[in-house]
């Protein structure tokens, strides 16, 4: 098995960091082990995940410092469309970069605060790209029916992971990302169901004390039920992106551990066995 750290192969280093045993993880083992990566390294990542955050909100400042309406349904100006395509980019480059800090530090490195960050600006081109392509797939195979877009759906989440850890191009990302999850579909849904599921409950317990503490101070109107409900979404967006990232990495690393555990025991019984 390669013992480096940003190889293409399985990755020991890596994998026996966050899971210190010989044997695929469970679901609860693999969740654990994204929280464990979160704890390391939410503070390094909290600065670009709420940078990212901001950016995001900058359609929406213009909207409304030009005195403009806020429905997606009413026609807007270049300047908006012009904004929404840079805050895309340039958040799609922060998920990258934190994924590349997370996944180092997973290997035992200590990335500094600006490490990997050129990585993931060449890299964002690439990720564009694997999107385009994974939203297409899903797309084409919902259209056809819906079973083949909901198990893309699942079977392509870890490709934006093996793009930037892996270095492959497009197209070899999402038939690497197939490969990975074949066999283990279920529990990749699962894990991503159970997070999802307390991602979401912790969502809607933040918002209601939001909500509850305007009610304390005498009322709310729907101005400032609004301020409330947009500050509480970003504070939980800048923390949840960290979160899903390290779960990204820990799945990532043990479906590499179950695609070549077969290889392994296959390699030491022609090994054991009497020439």
């Amino acid at each position: 098995m390669a013992q480096v750290c940003h190889g293409t192969r399985f990755d020991t280093l890596g994998s026996m960091k966050l899971f210190p045993y010989d044997r695929p993880a469970s679901a609860g083992e693999v969740l654990d082990a994204a929280f464990l990566l979160f704890r390391r390294t939410v503070l390094g990542c909290l600065p670009w995940s709420l940078l990212a955050v901001l950016l995001g909100n900058l359609p929406s400042v213009y909207l409304l410092a030009t005195g403009q309406s806020l429905s997606l349904l009413e026609r807007k100006d270049m300047i908006w469309w012009g904004l929404m395509a840079g805050a895309a980019v340039a958040g799609l480059w922060v998920w990258v970069f934190l994924l590349l800090r997370q996944y180092r530090v997973a290997c035992g490195e200590r990335p500094g605060f600006f490490g990997g960050a050129l990585d993931a600006l060449r890299g964002t081109p690439r990720a564009i790209a694997v999107i385009l392509l994974a939203l297409l797939a899903m797309t084409v195979g919902t259209l056809l029916l819906l079973i083949p877009g909901m198990y893309l759906s699942v079977a392509l989440w870890p490709s934006l992971t093996v793009l930037m850890v892996e270095k492959r191009g497009p197209a070899a990302t999402l038939d690497r990302a197939l490969q990975l999850v074949r066999g283990h579909w279920w529990h990749t849904a699962t894990i991503l169901g159970v997070a999802g599921g307390v991602v979401m409950a912790l969502y809607v317990v933040g918002i209601l004390i939001g909500l509850m503490f305007g009610q304390l101070e005498g009322g709310i109107d729907r101005s400032a039920a609004a301020l409330v409900l947009g500050i509480v979404s970003g504070v939980m967006a800048a923390v949840f992106q960290p979160l899903f990232i390290a779960l990204g990495v820990a799945q990532y690393l043990d479906l590499l551990r179950r695609m070549e555990q077969p290889r392994s025991e296959a390699m030491g019984s022609a090994v054991s066995q009497p020439a």
